[in-house]
């Protein structure tokens, strides 16, 4: 049963690897417009959540590490204000291609200004969004390789211990 369970994350991984689609990811679930409020109603949930435990529940430290990032930034609107470094983390190339986009300012980066205004909204400052996304730019120091189904999932590196880890 276990070579059996190994054998199908295994094929799971690569057809993620091979198929995953980041960009049509992100413009389906992070995309804001009128057209999508049902895929919005989880993201805005989520956003207001994440407000809540970094900005208003004081939720804060060192090294925030996230497991399984995905192409995604979202989540490090509300967490740039407590943490002094975000590690963020995924198994494909594709996300990690796809967030270095955004942490280098790419023409073809993912246009995260819509959800940034959002977080920055729930802050009580919109207008202030171009400075937060340059902040979690310089929190962002690291993007590393992750593999949950291995014992050590970033192996061989070593991260320092994390204040607080996401997933």
């Amino acid at each position: 049963l276990q070579t059996s369970t190994m054998e199908s994350a295994s094929s799971d991984k690569q057809y993620l690897a091979q198929h995953f689609d980041p960009k049509g990811y992100m413009e389906t679930y992070y995309a804001f417009s009128p057209d999508k409020e049902g895929e919005m109603a989880l993201t805005t949930f989520t956003l207001k959540n994440l407000h809540k435990a970094f900005v208003l529940g004081g939720l804060k430290g060192d090294t925030l590490i996230d497991i399984g990032s995905g192409p995604t930034i979202y989540q490090y609107f509300s967490a740039c204000e407590s943490f002094r470094e975000i590690i963020p983390t995924d198994y494909t190339d594709k996300n990690h291609e796809e967030m270095q986009r955004w942490l280098r300012k790419e023409p073809e980066a993912f246009d995260w200004s819509p959800v940034v205004k959002y977080v920055c909204e729930l802050e009580g400052d919109r207008q202030r969004w171009v400075e937060k996304e340059e902040k979690v730019r310089r929190t962002i120091k690291q993007v590393l390789k992750c593999d949950v189904t291995q014992a050590n999932p970033l192996a061989p590196l070593r991260v320092p211990p994390a204040d607080c880890v996401l997933s």
